[in-house]
């Protein structure tokens, strides 16, 4: 009995130590993690950081919840969140938002963080290590269980709308030449493909001349007709046969007069077919919009 006596003893000095530091967590994984900070014998904070990689395609971005941290203390809590990005490639950006929240007892606050990637970074999975800093009167809290990681994925078809020269800002009663430039990459196996593209007719709010496309490889046509947006306007076919990681690029020149200010779209999005198939992919550029001021001319 004096044996069992002095180890129950020893246990419970044990667990005084560790509840003394802050640092006694209990915890759960399935799709999450759940942890659980005590202090003192019925009160803790409480987080769940999100445990599965988040998708990203390279040259996009995308925003999720990172965390959720609860207050069921029963006193006010501030908390706030810092990331270490110290170990994500370039070309891939990283945040966690760091503003510091204040948690009355019971109350929970969703944390969000954002992933974006430029076209150049490796498939792979990466992440950040994040560090939760929580305080309140009498004792405080550094939690380090939780990151938030980024799958990169290189999608098998990419297909980009730009112009050349990066200008969207354009006045009225000026003549510009400007070129939208398409780009195509084909991640996937070597294949022949179709791509259709529409320059919607802007009516009289301007005057667009369209010239003939003109492709880094294949063949481009242009007719006057109805395109996949359900539009009338200039419809360019281009006709390539693109190998593995290969990228290809079409230039199509205009010369525009904007009448009045406002928004106009100067294509509807290019659409990828492969050969072969009886339908177009689910792979849509980009639009592009140009914004105009300086009233209506003449």
């Amino acid at each position: 009995m004096r044996k069992l006596v002095i180890f129950t003893a020893f246990l419970l000095g044990l667990l005084l130590i560790v509840g003394s530091s802050g640092n006694f967590r209990a915890y759960t994984s399935q799709r999450s993690a759940e942890f659980k900070v005590v202090n003192g014998s019925n009160s803790y904070v409480a987080y769940r950081c999100l445990s599965d990689p988040v998708p990203v395609n390279a040259s996009s971005g995308v925003e999720f919840t990172a965390i959720t941290v609860e207050n069921l203390m029963d006193k006010l809590i501030t908390v706030h969140v810092v990331g270490d990005y110290s170990s994500l490639p370039d070309g891939l950006n990283g945040s966690v938002d760091g503003s510091t929240y204040t948690l009355e007892p019971g109350e929970s606050i969703s944390i969000g963080g954002s992933f974006s990637t430029g076209d150049e970074v490796a498939s792979g999975t990466y992440g950040v290590p994040l560090t939760v800093y929580a305080q309140w009167d009498g004792g405080s809290a550094e939690l380090r269980d939780c990151s938030m990681y980024a799958k990169v994925e290189q999608p098998t078809y990419v297909l980009k709308k730009a112009i050349v020269g990066g200008v969207y800002n354009y006045t009225v009663g000026e003549l510009y030449s400007i070129t939208l430039q398409l780009n195509f990459t084909n991640n996937g196996p070597d294949g022949d493909f179709v791509i259709k593209d529409v320059i919607p007719n802007p009516g009289w709010r301007a005057v667009y001349l369209v010239g003939l496309p003109q492709p880094s490889s294949g063949n481009a046509d242009m007719l006057i007709g109805v395109g996949h947006c359900g539009c009338a306007g200039w419809v360019i076919v281009w006709h390539v046969h693109v190998a593995h990681g290969e990228t290809v690029t079409l230039n199509i020149p205009m010369d525009v007069v904007f009448f009045c200010n406002g928004n106009y779209v100067l294509n509807c999005g290019a659409h990828l077919y492969r050969c072969g198939t009886h339908s177009k992919t689910h792979v849509v550029s980009n639009r592009i919009t140009v914004h105009v001021t300086g009233g209506r001319w003449p």
